[in-house]
């Protein structure tokens, strides 16, 4: 879900139908969210204590205010969704006990200048505020609509920097745990490492994993100071060297719709469209 950037395909370790099995014995809990109370949504007024912020770290940062909208969509993708503020009562979150739905459809709010008069109406949530870690594994247990236009992710940034009181991009970019493009069974593994004269391009795998993403699968990242490792149902399936990523990282999980690489969403495309999160969980590696 690259912020200014754009994915090259190339320079990767694969292992088609899943590598060696994840082993857990030296995993050490750090995080954990099951989803069994309604979602715990940061706020800076409201909730500044909140588990799940729900828009980008860049930008202005008030809903309300001017340009309020911008870290509430990717503008350089050319994405489509405004990403609802729930505590402005423009909520795509639907939740039950045990799982949350990211509930993605045309945007009832758009007449709503809040909104930028953006087409669809989806949801993120991060860490940002309440988890972060430098090594370690971090996993969620995830089903996703497909079609054309829809684009679930989950992803890691690094901490933004602070400078002047103002917070900034520091060094590598990010780590994509995976990406769909509503393609059938086809997820995207992609990390973008630091490159001379400022480039921002990234490393990408596509994989086909054979099977219905619709389904709940889990989703999984390793992080040490040599490797980064991808995991699909507790199965490697790539492998990169860490040059880069030594700094504390925090989860994005999010639907967005539309973009430069997706598209737009078809006219029969289903509505609302839903990613459903069962957990999402971080650990520490004993050691490390």
């Amino acid at each position: 879900m690259a912020l200014l950037a754009a994915a090259i395909w190339g320079g990767w370790t694969a292992t088609p139908g899943g590598g060696a099995a994840l082993d857990r014995t030296r995993l050490r809990p750090t995080f954990a969210e099951d989803f069994d109370r309604g979602p715990d949504f940061w706020h800076a007024e409201k909730n500044p204590k909140g588990r799940w912020k729900t828009n980008y770290w860049f930008g202005v940062q008030p809903t309300r205010a001017e340009k309020g909208w911008e870290p509430r969509t990717l503008v350089p993708n050319g994405e489509l969704e405004y990403y609802g503020d729930p505590a402005e009562g423009m909520s795509a979150f639907e939740w039950q006990p045990g799982v949350l739905t990211i509930a993605a459809r045309p945007n009832p709010f758009r007449a709503d200048p809040v909104t930028n008069h953006l087409p669809y109406l989806s949801g993120m949530i991060s860490s940002e505020r309440s988890f972060h870690f430098t090594y370690g594994y971090v996993e969620a247990r995830i089903a996703f609509p497909s079609g054309k236009g829809i684009w679930p992710a989950f992803w890691l940034l690094p901490v933004p920097a602070v400078k002047d009181g103002k917070q900034q991009q520091p060094g590598p970019i990010e780590i994509d745990i995976f990406e769909s493009i509503g393609e059938p069974g086809k997820l995207y593994f992609t990390y973008f490492p630091n490159l001379p004269n400022n480039q921002k391009k990234g490393d990408g795998m596509p994989w086909q994993s054979g099977t219905d993403l619709s389904r709940f699968h889990t989703y999984g990242m390793m992080v040490t100071p040599k490797e980064l490792v991808w995991y699909f149902d507790d199965h490697v399936v790539r492998r990169a060297p860490n040059k880069d990523y030594h700094q504390p990282l925090y989860m994005i999980l999010n639907l967005a719709i539309g973009g430069n690489w997706p598209g737009v969403p078809t006219a029969d495309q289903q509505w609302p469209a839903r990613m459903k999160i069962d957990w999402v969980r971080g650990y520490r590696i004993a050691g490390q």
